[in-house]
């Protein structure tokens, strides 16, 4: 009789377990979400020849930022023009570097300015850049760089010193062909919603502010006094 208990005790136990298993699998299931996508080239189709700009080339790589507002820009690198300044800017997007930073430099039918600052406590903090600084590509650097600073080129922001280029980027807003051969332009906007993006932030009001480097505050102008950050970036590919 006492063998007969143990073993409907044992039964027991293991059905018990065999439940327990079964529940904490789809409670599992149930938490676990895929990641969402990116965005494919497909899906934008119809900017292909939106306008003045378009899609170069299908097989180049391509950038969407989603801004705070809720707004986009998209954009296509040219390896084939500056590989060096692609490869690090794209690196920056896949390790999310850019989540988070923000406009902090914009100067009206000029350029709006980007990837070096996040907004803590409503300032402009300096974001460190995680990687080394890279050549310049550009002709006083001895880079044949064909690209031109036209309306929605991408071009590395840098110091005075050529070899200063890491994170920061900046988007042409108007036609600036005075920074031909001494910044490196590496791709364009591909339509005209982004380009009205672009156009939009370039007006929003500026002022003299502090940047913080650290605990270290220094006066800056044109600093967009509207705080607009990049909420996301990803690399789009074409399947």
């Amino acid at each position: 009789m006492k063998k007969f208990l143990c073993i409907i005790l044992v039964c027991l136990l293991l059905i018990a377990t065999a439940l327990s298993a079964a529940s904490c699998s789809d409670s599992a299931s149930e938490s676990y979400v895929d990641p969402a996508p990116a965005a494919t080239i497909a899906s934008w189709q119809k900017t292909y020849t939106a306008g003045d700009f378009g899609i170069r080339n299908k097989k180049d790589p391509f950038v969407e930022f989603t801004l705070s507002t809720g707004e986009t820009i998209r954009l296509e690198l040219y390896p084939g023009v500056a590989p060096i300044s692609v490869d690090n800017f794209i690196t920056y997007v896949k390790e999310g570097f850019y989540t988070g930073v923000a406009f902090h430099r914009i100067i009206e039918k000029q350029m709006i300015q980007c990837g070096g600052f996040e907004i803590k406590n409503n300032k402009y903090v300096q974001k460190t850049a995680t990687h080394d600084a890279i050549k310049g590509e550009f002709l006083a650097n001895g880079v044949n760089n064909t690209l031109s600073h036209t309306r929605g080129v991408i071009s590395m922001a840098r110091t005075t010193a050529y070899d200063s280029a890491t994170s920061q980027f900046f988007i042409c807003s108007a036609v600036v062909t005075g920074w031909d051969g001494l910044y490196a332009a590496f791709g364009r906007v591909i339509d005209m919603e982004s380009m009205a993006v672009v156009s939009r932030l370039e007006k929003v009001e500026t002022g003299s502010e502090a940047l913080y480097y650290g605990a270290d505050a220094y006066n800056s102008s044109d600093v967009p006094v509207t705080r607009v950050t990049v909420k996301k970036a990803v690399l789009v590919w074409d399947k």
